[in-house]
């Protein structure tokens, strides 16, 4: 198991080589030296998370009008630049999550 381990840590330094990590890191730079978008885009982002929660009919009628309500944050080239990065990374994460369990037999259990 150590093996693993080790090959997690090199794995670790693969991804933060990856142009996908370098420009999430450099989209995160330019986001954050704006404060104020930064602390509007982790606003929508956690009242996006909180109606993504609901178990509800009209939580698409929710999420809409957040994203109308937001659309001049949505469409800033910062915010923009740094949600992209931010998608392909955690897409690339998801990949590596994905093959490391394939062929494992475990059970999850729902909250």
């Amino acid at each position: 198991m150590k093996e693993a381990i080790n090959q997690s840590k090199r794995i670790n330094e693969m991804i933060k080589q990856s142009e996908e990590y370098k420009r999430y890191i450099d989209a995160k730079r330019v986001l954050y030296a704006d404060e104020e978008l930064a602390r509007r885009l982790k606003e929508f982002k956690v009242r996006n998370r909180e109606l993504q929660n609901i178990q509800s009919n009209e939580v698409y009628d929710a999420i809409n009008s957040l994203v109308k309500d937001n659309d001049s944050l949505l469409n800033n080239t910062k915010v923009n630049d740094y949600l992209r990065a931010e998608q392909k990374i955690c897409r690339l994460m998801q990949q590596i999550y994905i093959s490391i369990s394939d062929g494992l037999e475990l059970e999850y259990l729902d909250e």
